[in-house]
């Protein structure tokens, strides 16, 4: 019962929490950045429906990240890493399950119900630990320091090999999720846009 709970936990989070990874990516392009508060918007809305009644905790969220650069900044922070942290918890095959919605829009849904194979084979593994091997696999291979003798590089390429497929299925989906999530968390800030464009118009 407490491991269904656990998961219950960390999928809710992603949920809860993805919004702030669109605004990380957002605030981390020149072009973009200034949409990066919409995606603020959208997770105090989602957060307004978690707490309910509870409508102090919502006004102090939206008086500490909302008003100023620095809180938005702050804010941006800790909530997209709570996304990369539940996200980094999820099974492999459970990641396949969170993400065929979009495997469908991409390919169609039989072809993304196919695709479970694929992901099934790295059942038992997480996201989290897939990104962290293939990630910590690059760093040997580069060695730019020398560090690493023959052996661990030899070692790392294996791995990566291994691991590339997936890791770049990864990356793809959580690439086209953002794109999924993207409009509507940039649509208040082009209402704000237009409005004042208009205005000095």
């Amino acid at each position: 019962m407490a491991e269904e709970n656990k998961t219950a936990k960390y999928l809710e989070d992603i949920a809860l929490y993805q919004y702030a990874d669109v605004s990380k990516r957002l605030v981390s392009n020149e072009q973009t950045a200034k949409f990066a508060m919409g995606g603020l918007e959208k997770l105090a809305s989602d957060f307004e429906k978690v707490l309910g009644e509870n409508k102090e905790i919502l006004e102090g969220f939206k008086a500490g990240a909302l008003a100023s650069k620095e809180g938005i900044g702050i804010a941006i922070g800790i909530y997209a890493q709570k996304y990369q942290n539940a996200l980094g918890k999820l099974d492999v095959s459970e990641f396949y399950d969170l993400r065929l919605k979009t495997l469908g829009s991409i390919l169609g849904n039989k072809k993304a119900q196919e695709t479970k194979a694929v992901f099934e084979k790295y059942k038992g593994q997480t996201v989290g630990s897939i990104k962290k091997k293939y990630e910590q696999a690059i760093i040997i291979i580069n060695d730019e320091y020398d560090l690493f003798d023959e052996k661990r590089k030899e070692e790392a390429k294996k791995t990566k090999e291994k691991l590339e497929s997936v890791y770049n299925l990864i990356t793809l989906l959580e690439d086209r999720n953002y794109e999924e999530l993207m409009p509507e968390a940039t649509k208040s800030v082009y209402k704000k846009l237009v409005s004042d464009a208009l205005e000095k118009a």
